[in-house]
């Protein structure tokens, strides 16, 4: 079955002015000495201020439930593993509160490393060296947490010396890495004098280093991608 809502009839001021007259002379009460035109705009008035101190209190009472988020500290785990292909650690850090992540920062001696968002909330640091990792979040409320752990997984040898052998008056060096691997773009001789020499070439798919024959003896040095560098010293006769 249908209702149909009844509006409240609408009156104009002159005939509010006549219903309130005739209560007064009804009640015995002098007649209204104030216009109509005056109360029904105070009328306006204070429902508009009503209206705006329900904005207020309610915006009170917002402030005042997420006061205590502002001071909330950042709750996180790091969790490592090792990745299988170049046998580095790797950092898991997964922020557990609500409130969103404002930054991840990681520094290992005095140098920032990249931080990589993987998911929500979820963040891995590849360290580059072994020693102290601090790693901090920052919430979107500026609240930070410091976290430091020992890191020891990262590839400590150099690369390995497999051989050498001397072709068209040039010298091959056979090196490889079983870590993280040889940066071959750093590979450098040094004369006598200090002068560096620069490798002819190089071959990372076989592991070749290429010098032009020396004619006095020379520093060669081979390193991986962390530093840890292979020191051969040339001399032929």
């Amino acid at each position: 079955m249908k209702t149909t809502e009844q509006k409240r009839p609408t009156i104009t001021p002159q005939q509010a002015a006549a219903v309130l007259e005739h209560i007064f002379e009804q009640c015995g009460v002098e007649p209204n000495t104030v216009p109509m035109e005056a109360l029904s705009a105070y009328t306006v008035y204070r429902s508009e201020r009503f209206h705006l101190q329900k904005g207020i209190l309610a915006a009170v009472l917002v402030m005042f439930f997420l006061l205590p988020f502002l001071f909330v500290r950042a709750r996180f785990t790091a969790d490592m593993q090792e990745d299988g292909l170049r046998k580095l650690p790797v950092y898991t850090v997964r922020v557990e509160n609500v409130l969103p992540v404002h930054s991840v920062k990681a520094r290992q001696k005095n140098r920032m490393l990249p931080v990589y968002e993987a998911d929500a909330k979820t963040f891995t640091i590849e360290p580059t060296r072994n020693g102290t990792l601090r790693i901090s979040v920052e919430l979107f409320n500026r609240q930070e947490t410091t976290m430091t752990t020992d890191v020891q997984g990262v590839d400590r040898k150099g690369p390995d010396f497999l051989g050498s052998e001397v072709l068209d008056g040039r010298v091959f060096l056979y090196v490889g890495d079983e870590g993280i691997g040889v940066d071959y773009d750093g590979v450098y001789a040094a004369n006598g004098a200090g002068i560096r020499i620069q490798p002819a070439e190089t071959d990372p798919d076989t592991g070749t280093v290429v010098f032009p024959y020396p004619e006095e003896a020379w520093d060669v040095y081979i390193p991986d991608h962390i530093g840890n560098t292979l020191h051969l010293a040339l001399k032929f006769e």
